[in-house]
């Protein structure tokens, strides 16, 4: 029974390790997902979801006359230039809702978790999929 705890706990520990290297790395021309407060590195251009400005967008549930938008703010750089921080929105029919830098564009493709009638979504939660290209 002894044996059985430690040998239980590193498959445990052994099989999230796997997962860790399984999962993707961001690339050029994919999406990808990316938390508040995480950075992503593709290409030398470096990406950071700073934060989620607003969220309006109409909830899971609820008819509205129109759909709302939710902003977020990034934060994009590449090594040993100066760093840009720009707004983009979830709604195409505002603007922005990519990034064009140093020969790179940032679009924000989706964001979840998308609201809920009576619920409210904690802001650590938030993840957005975002695409980066080449201009």
């Amino acid at each position: 029974m002894n044996l059985a705890i430690p040998f239980l706990l590193l498959t445990i520990l052994a099989g999230s390790a796997q997962d860790a290297r399984t999962k993707e790395k961001p690339a050029l021309d994919k999406e990808f997902k990316i938390k508040i407060g995480q950075q992503v590195t593709i290409k030398n251009l470096t990406i950071k979801f700073s934060a989620l400005q607003n969220e309006s967008r109409c909830p899971t549930g609820v008819q509205c006359i129109w759909e709302g938008n939710a902003a977020i703010v990034i934060e994009v750089s590449k090594k040993n230039q100066k760093s840009v921080q720009a707004t983009l929105n979830t709604n195409t029919a505002i603007q922005p809702n990519q990034l064009s830098y140093k020969g790179f564009k940032v679009g924000l493709f989706a964001l979840s978790p998308h609201p809920r009638i009576n619920q409210t979504n904690d802001e650590k939660d938030y993840e957005a999929t975002l695409i980066v290209t080449k201009e």
